[in-house]
């Protein structure tokens, strides 16, 4: 929206922000506007046109009133705590979705991979190229992911991430 503006992105951005803060988020079942401040913001047309939720009875007893902010506190934590929960419930389901659907990889000492060289990939005149690049041998597998490669040839190549490679399959051809 602001790129289309580029001149005025500072009076666009102000709704963008109103409408992110606004919005009904799926993780936490609430509108960030609700968990800070525990009330459903009120659109400015509302206070153009005028709106049922504008107008409020006049309480001139401070006990009152006081028992009032104190309910609005107890149910803005209660919005918060379950806010909380249906966000932890959420990230339970996403990291759950991600652990099924991760790679099977079978690397072990030895076995043929074949390394993603992200530099290859964002290269625009390799426009067609994957970012892969091999095959290596493993040579050891060390400790939280690294891992020892060297060519097929012998020569040690620098450490790498497991995360950054995968198993190098020759194609079987038909005769």
């Amino acid at each position: 929206m602001c790129y289309l503006h580029f001149l005025t992105w500072g009076t666009t951005y102000l709704g963008v922000e109103w409408a992110y803060r606004t919005a009904f988020k799926v993780t936490t079942k609430h509108t960030p506007f609700q968990l800070v401040y525990g009330l459903d913001a009120i659109a400015p047309l509302e206070f153009l046109k005028g709106s049922s939720r504008l107008g409020h009875p006049r309480i001139d007893n401070l006990q009152v009133i006081s028992n009032i902010n104190v309910n609005r506190l107890h149910q803005l934590e209660e919005k918060r705590t379950i806010a909380d929960s249906t966000l932890e419930k959420e990230l339970m389901k996403w990291k759950a979705w991600h652990d099924r659907n991760l790679w099977k990889t079978e690397i072990k000492e030895g076995s043929l991979v074949l390394l993603y060289q992200p530099s290859l990939y964002n290269k625009k005149e390799k426009k067609l190229s994957t970012g892969w690049i091999g095959p290596y041998k493993v040579k050891e597998i060390l400790p939280q992911g690294a891992v020892r490669l060297s060519t097929l040839e012998g020569t040690q190549i620098p450490l790498v991430n497991w995360s950054r490679l995968k198993p190098y399959q020759l194609s079987h051809q038909t005769r």
